[in-house]
Order: structure tokens, then sequence, then C-alpha cells
């Protein structure tokens, strides 16, 4: 069993993340759910989401009315909130003892918060979102185009059509379009997402059951705010 204690949780992410790598392309664990999801792997029927379930490199996870889920990724604790009516494919790239994220927001609305300098990208059919260290919301429709809301840190957001790119800093929205064009603003706060699942800043524990590489059982206890 790995424990990662309180006084050592940077030290101890690196075991977390080998642990996780001899199991399979395992990537982020689902901390919290409201009203009912579902996920998509390998293109198979979709499946009930559960709270301490697995995310892996490519699954696809949908959202229904009135549901909200919150996923932390096991190489650095950034966590992802995904609200209803969302699809959303999670993807990951594994380098050494990182991973490179990319989040494919097919429709939806999500809440990013990277950990500092971590490599992590949100893309939906018009736009993309590179960060390293931030906090931002995406609302993306893809009959308009896509909304980011800045609120903290520096998000590079590029249309894909017209190729042009912005800063989006905190306390403010950009706008990226179908026509390719992009526009910033000053943010409304009437038209902030809500989260669902804020953070007490109280310390929580979350364990998972997985099998190794070698097929044994093994049992995981993940550190989380």
């Amino acid at each position: 069993m790995i424990k990662k204690l309180q006084k050592r949780k940077i030290i101890a992410l690196f075991p977390l993340f080998l642990c996780f790598a001899m199991a399979g392309e395992k990537i982020a664990v689902v901390t919290k759910i409201i009203g009912k999801a579902e996920y998509v792997r390998e293109e198979k029927s979709p499946k009930n989401l559960k709270r301490g379930f697995v995310v892996e490199n490519g699954d696809e996870i949908l959202t229904k009315a009135g549901a909200f889920v919150a996923l932390v990724f096991i190489d650095d604790r950034s966590a992802l909130k995904i609200r209803e009516k969302s699809e959303v494919v999670i993807n990951g790239k594994k380098n050494v003892n990182r991973i490179s994220k990319k989040i494919d927001l097919n429709n939806g609305t999500i809440r990013a918060q990277v950990k500092t300098n971590r490599n992590f990208l949100v893309q939906t059919s018009v736009s993309v979102a590179s960060v390293k260290g931030t906090d931002f919301w995406v609302i993306s429709n893809d009959k308009v185009g896509d909304s980011i809301i800045g609120l903290e840190g520096l998000v590079t957001l590029s249309n894909r059509i017209s190729g042009e790119k912005i800063d989006i800093k905190p306390g403010i929205t950009g706008i990226s379009s179908n026509d390719g064009s992009l526009q910033a603003f000053k943010s409304d706060p009437k038209n902030t997402p809500r989260d669902l699942i804020q953070s007490d800043g109280q310390d929580k524990k979350l364990e998972i059951i997985f099998k190794d590489s070698a097929g044994k059982q093994k049992k995981l206890i993940i550190d989380y705010k």
C-alpha cells in the first residue's frame, strides 16, 4: 500500500504515478459526482460513472442534466470539473513522472485548475486553450464557439480557424468564434458558471483498489483537497 503523507506530498507523487503506470494508461481519478454521469471506453456502450473510477487515456465522460463531476490527475493533483450536459475526452501522455494533459471538449462546460508549470491543453472544434499553471472555465457551444473565463494565471487562447491568438488574464473573458474571430473583455460575474464542488481546504482521502501488471490486487490512498 502506498500512502502519500501530507508533509511529503510532492515526493510521494512519483511512486504513485509508477504504480498506476504498471497497471495501464491510468491518468486520473473521479473524486466526486453529483447527479448522473457516464463514461465511454474504447467505443463501447456508456456505463455509469462512480466515485473512485480510474480514468484511462482516451476515456470520454458524459454528464446528464443537473450533473457535476470532479476528477484529480494522479501525477500532480491538477483538477478538472465537468458541468452538466458536457462531452469530454480525457487524454494524457506520460513523460517520466508527469502527464501532459489534453482535454477534448466536444460540448459543454469545464473548469480546469492546473498546477504550476504543468502542460495542459483544452481543445474544441474551434479553439485551443494552453496553460502552465492557472484556473479557468471553458464554455463550448459547437454552433457558436467558445468562451474562456480567466480566474487565475494566464491562458493562451488560439482560434483554430484563423490561427489568431490572445492571452486571457484573471478577470478577463475571451471569445473564440466559428468565423475565426477572437475578442476579449472584462468578465461579468453573472456569466461565470457555478462550481458545485468547491474545495473547503481540508485534506481528503480516497481509497482505490486496482490490479498491477501481475494481476495482483492493490490498494492506493490518494490525498486531495
